[in-house]
């Protein structure tokens, strides 16, 4: 079933659309979960389930013509699990910081002003151009590494190379896109 299809069903809260969501793109959301999460098998579930949430909340504001469906979901499974990951983490270690500064930074974080957040997308927009110039196997390296946060040793299986070979691929297109990136 087409996007634009199942993105009409949900919008008409027809229960069809997200079976037809889920069995689109429920094992790439689980891939990308799992990628960040690791073995947490519970908690890719409800990050996974999560995504379904914010999607579902967030249906009018979404365009297709500026996004796909399949870009759309995976930004929001990445961020859902890099979000669950930090919450994860902060209770495993159940330790209160002293520093007030730590607390300020993801407070301000969250306060940016307006000029803040218009600079951060237009870096976004530029660093999403200097990565479609690069060789499309530094570009699948930097997405999965950077992207998607997966290990070299996960890379280097998929791509069928050597640990050694992504690292240095990985190193060198990242030293590259900031040379390019600070160019001006």
């Amino acid at each position: 079933m087409k996007d634009q299809k199942i993105v009409n069903l949900i919008k008409e809260g027809n229960e069809l659309g997200f079976i037809k969501l889920a069995d689109k793109y429920e094992k790439l959301l689980f891939y990308i979960a799992k990628g960040i999460l690791g073995s947490r098998t519970e908690d890719i579930e409800e990050c996974v389930n999560d995504t379904y949430i914010k999607f579902w909340n967030n249906i009018d504001k979404y365009d297709i013509n500026k996004a796909s469906l399949k870009t759309y979901l995976k930004i929001i499974v990445r961020n859902t699990a890099i979000n669950r990951l930090r919450d994860l983490s902060r209770h495993e270690n159940n330790q209160i910081s002293d520093d007030i500064s730590e607390v300020a930074k993801y407070y301000a974080d969250n306060r940016q002003d307006v000029e803040d957040k218009i600079f951060a997308g237009e870096s976004i927009k530029k660093l999403n151009e200097l990565i479609k110039g690069l060789k499309p196997k530094d570009k699948e390296i930097v997405i999965r590494k950077y992207f998607y946060l997966q290990s070299s040793k996960q890379i280097a299986k998929a791509m069928k190379m050597s640990v050694t070979a992504v690292d240095s691929r990985a190193s060198r297109a990242k030293k590259k896109l900031k040379n390019d990136f600070y160019k001006e």
